[in-house]
């Protein structure tokens, strides 16, 4: 079984499955070229891979009819009521609870279920405070690589923020004061990343680059059932 199997099982939108397996390339870039620091690269994947399982709950699917084809818009409404009937109307929390439900089914390669879970809780824009103050690089790598990729493709930092930035103001509760502050913590923890690494600059961790490690992901990516894993 592969990711691309567990995504099919989970009936998740193509443009979701191409944003977890990107933040998954970017993430894997960072973790191997990271100097002076144990980091446990192929959890981070792994978190990375499955950080938004449960994000259709919050899609507006008329909004953005490219991400509905070729199934269409009624077929993803379909899919997104099962959501909503089985798992609520939170994807946060539908998205810890597939997680959850997955990293205890299969096993992963050299994977730490309790470890999984927890860099997939460290992803989120309001938890940049938090994870620029840990020491744990692991949480600093998984949370950035979420924010290097905007809808249809690997980004700057900055060209994510500005994106976000739109997006937000439209929202009625959006506190500007509050995503500026984010966004700072956000910049800072790209200082630390690549202040303790042999990557030359954010700006060479592209789209092309990341696309020629998603094959890996969704083919030779092998997750065996918990109970056959040492068949």
């Amino acid at each position: 079984m592969t990711i691309q199997s567990i995504y099919s099982h989970y009936k998740i939108m193509p443009n979701l499955q191409m944003h977890q397996l990107r933040v998954a390339g970017v993430a894997h870039i960072i973790g191997k070229s990271m100097i002076d620091q144990d980091v446990d690269t192929e959890n981070i994947v792994v978190a990375c891979l499955l950080h938004d399982m449960g994000n259709i709950i919050k899609f507006k699917l008329d909004v953005f009819p490219e991400f509905v084809k070729p199934e269409g818009v009624d077929y993803w409404k379909k899919i997104q009521q099962e959501y909503f009937d089985r798992y609520g109307d939170d994807e946060h929390d539908a998205t810890m609870h597939i997680s959850k439900e997955i990293v205890e089914t299969y096993a992963f390669p050299n994977n730490d279920t309790a470890r999984i879970i927890e860099l997939i809780e460290a992803i989120g824009f309001s938890n940049a405070k938090e994870n620029y103050e840990t020491a744990d690089f692991g949480k600093k790598i998984a949370a950035y690589a979420d924010m290097r990729v905007a809808p249809m493709q690997v980004t700057s930092l900055v060209g994510r923020l500005e994106d976000g930035r739109k997006r937000f103001s439209k929202i009625q509760k959006y506190e500007q004061d509050a995503f500026e502050n984010m966004s700072q913590y956000l910049k800072k923890i790209e200082d630390q990343i690549f202040a303790k690494n042999t990557i030359d600059s954010p700006g060479a961790i592209t789209e092309a680059e990341v696309q020629k490690i998603i094959p890996k992901f969704q083919q030779t990516l092998h997750i065996h059932p918990i109970d056959q894993k040492d068949r």
